[in-house]
């Protein structure tokens, strides 16, 4: 009895362990799908803002997504995330306060390029502040493609 007990919490543990891993590369693979969505909204933004498309009427919509999007990141990167098919580099885990801030300063551009779209204010000085929050991040935190 006592050998089918150990055996039963060995493969409940192994289960666990296997279910954890799994979350985790579900979690990266959720990670990689909104950065494209936002990579996807920036991209679309900037064509509108540079005039390579008439869209103007849309930018409200891509400048929305990217400050909600915004609002979303810091949390996409949980302990136990740092493996499989990610350019996250180990700094966001052992440098959370400087990962916190560069969240901050993007979800601070991200704001005041809405609210200048939503005045009619916009211009490209303002979407280069959201842009440039990302490279910042970028430079840090995420790894060059191999």
């Amino acid at each position: 009895m006592r050998n089918s007990l150990m055996a039963l919490t060995l493969i409940a543990l192994t289960a666990t362990g296997t279910a954890a891993a799994m979350d985790a590369e579900e979690v990266i693979k959720y990670r990689n799908s909104v950065m494209k969505a936002y990579a996807g909204h920036t991209g679309a933004a900037s064509r509108i803002v540079r005039g390579k498309v008439d869209y103007k009427d849309q930018l409200g919509f891509h400048a929305t997504a990217m400050r909600d999007i915004s609002l979303l990141i810091e949390g996409l990167f949980p302990e136990d995330s740092d493996f499989g098919e990610t350019r996250a580099k180990a700094e966001i885990w052992s440098k959370p306060e400087e990962y916190k801030q560069a969240m901050k300063d993007n979800q601070q551009a991200a704001e005041a390029f809405l609210k200048a779209v939503n005045d009619g204010t916009a211009d490209a000085a303002g979407f280069k502040a959201v842009t440039d929050s990302c490279k910042g991040c970028h430079d840090k935190f995420r790894a060059e493609d191999d």
